[in-house]
């Protein structure tokens, strides 16, 4: 294990809105936790769990209460006429009616109380079917906050190395414009000394104005990238900046995991296997829906009259109260029409999501594979940088002394510092590559 030192910049604080430093794993930590896109991802857990509960209760007997209560503007129940003659035959008492006129007026209000419990017996496997579902929609929704978290926290990594290597590159920069001014007080005594002319002096000039220029750039990218790592951390009412100080830098050997280890972890495998039982379960619901159900259950009722005349209420009940227990048992006849299309519907979709995993585990291998790749290759190119800059540094140094002795010319001795320029540059990148790589990897394999 090698430490790296960056040389950070120095970071002004402001005494009215001080600056926030965070470190790369603060910046993680406030992301799983403020991050909107990862709460969200959290509330379909919530929202997937409620569903599970509700589709649940499909076993429960399913209860029903209705009161009805009616007040009529007139009578509901109205006649007149004259009483038969052939009552005369049935009694004696009741021979001096016959043939007289009567007339009736009943009913005006009334109200009826019912309850009913019905309790699925067999639904050919639907209710099942359906809860399975559920379950599964709820584990597919942790399994994509899982991979969201894994998405945020790549990303934020990824910022946070960009603005690394920027402050790198001020860095950089920083260094040269002061070597840049040592050569322009330099060029500065030849030309009063008449030994070069003052072309010379425009040159250093315009080297310092192009490094102004690109300084520039960097911190107006910087600040962007700032207020960039402030939303994706959920901290948009602070000031905050990065600590950069160190790193550590480790062969990429001592995180390897072999593939198939690697694929078996993947929340992606575990969604696709997720689809093929959704698949399966989807399949025994259609069945379910060409089977035949059996439903059985209890009714009572209370029903009470008014609004009705002594003499009819001596004569009958005013109200009534029963009950009854009954079974229902439906058999789908004509669904097989369609539903044997729609099973073999099914199946395919079965056999395309299980096609889904074994495509997935083959695309997951190659992705880790790639990433392993990448990981060591930027490894490489951190020690291929670092003897660029030993490089550029000796030149830089042996065309500072033969320009001084005058051996050398001025324009040698700039392209000298844009070379050593370059060559920090392109290893300040290669080690945040390295750091990027290694989280992508890291993240790919745990």
């Amino acid at each position: 294990m090698k430490r790296i030192i960056l040389l950070a910049s120095l970071l002004y604080v402001s005494p009215l809105n001080a600056q926030v430093v965070l470190t790369l794993q603060q910046c993680l930590d406030a992301a799983k936790t403020n991050n909107r896109e990862l709460q969200n991802a959290a509330l379909d857990i919530i929202v997937a769990k409620e569903q599970k509960a509700e589709t649940y209760t499909k076993y429960y007997p399913q209860i029903s209460a209705n009161v009805t209560a009616f007040q009529a503007f007139d009578k509901i129940i109205k006649g007149d006429g004259k009483i038969p003659l052939e009552i005369a035959v049935i009694s004696e008492n009741l021979a001096p009616l016959a043939g007289q006129p009567y007339s009736y007026s009943e009913v005006s209000r009334g109200y009826n109380a019912m309850l009913s419990i019905v309790e699925p017996i067999y639904a050919g496997g639907q209710i099942s079917a359906g809860n399975q579902l559920a379950r599964i929609q709820k584990d597919v929704y942790t399994l994509q906050h899982s991979l969201k978290e894994k998405d945020v926290l790549q990303k934020v990594t990824e910022n946070y190395w960009k603005i690394a290597t920027i402050k790198y590159n001020i860095n950089t920069l920083n260094a040269a414009d002061r070597q840049i001014q040592a050569v322009y007080s330099q060029v500065e005594q030849f030309v009063k000394a008449g030994v070069t002319t003052r072309n010379d002096l425009l040159k250093v000039r315009i080297r310092q104005q192009e490094i102004a220029s690109n300084r520039l750039k960097l911190e107006n990218a910087e600040s962007i990238l700032l207020m960039l790592l402030a939303h994706q951390i959920g901290n948009t009412n602070q000031n905050i900046d990065i600590d950069t100080t160190s790193f550590e830098e480790q062969d990429p050997k001592v995180f390897f995991v072999p593939v198939e280890q690697a694929v078996s972890r993947r929340e992606e495998l575990f969604l696709a296997q997720k689809g093929a039982e959704a698949a399966q379960q989807q399949l025994k619901m259609e069945r379910g829906k060409n089977l035949p159900t059996l439903v059985a259950g209890a009714m009572g009722y209370h029903i009470g009259l008014g609004g009705i005349s002594g003499k009819m209420s001596n004569l009958m009940s005013t109200t009534m109260t029963n009950g009854l227990v009954f079974g229902t048992l439906s058999i789908p006849i004509s669904s097989w029409w369609g539903g044997r299309h729609a099973i073999k519907r099914m199946q395919s979709k079965l056999q395309q999501s299980q096609n889904n995993v074994t495509d997935a585990r083959e695309k997951l291998a190659i992705d880790i594979a790639s990433a392993w790749n990448n990981l060591t290759e930027s490894y490489q190119q951190i020690k291929l940088a670092r003897i660029s800059v030993e490089q550029a540094q000796e030149n830089i140094r042996m065309e500072t002394n033969l320009y001084n002795t005058g051996t050398e010319t001025l324009t040698e001795l700039l392209n000298a510092e844009t070379l050593n320029r370059q060559t920090k540059d392109r290893l300040a990148e290669a080690l945040a590559t390295y750091q990027i790589r290694l989280a992508d990897y890291i993240r790919k394999t745990r």
